[in-house]
């Protein structure tokens, strides 16, 4: 009898360090990966080529909004930006015409 309740007792103390080890390595797999992806998508915003991407995006969608005429929805809009813009940058503006 005493037997048997040791080897209950013994299989359960392998099942509960079976279960931490796994949840160990399930933690640090699920860290390795979320870092290699962290540093992946860093090196990609930091890179030249990247910049030369938005740059194009930028380019394009300037060239795209300078075709055609722009309703009077649009006119709103971008006005009501410039002069958001102008109002926050105005310090430096002034400054700079100093």
């Amino acid at each position: 009898m005493k037997k048997k309740l040791n080897k209950i007792t013994s299989d359960r103390i392998k099942y509960i360090y079976f279960i931490l080890i796994f949840i160990f390595l399930i933690y640090f797999t699920i860290n390795f990966v979320f870092s290699f992806f962290q540093n992946k998508i860093l090196s990609i915003l930091q890179s030249q080529k990247f910049e030369n991407f938005v740059i194009l995006r930028v380019e394009s969608y300037l060239e795209k909004l300078s075709e055609g005429e722009l309703t009077e929805k649009q006119i709103e809009y971008y006005s009501n930006l410039l002069k958001r813009i102008n109002q926050k940058f105005k310090p430096v503006t002034d400054k700079l015409k100093k």
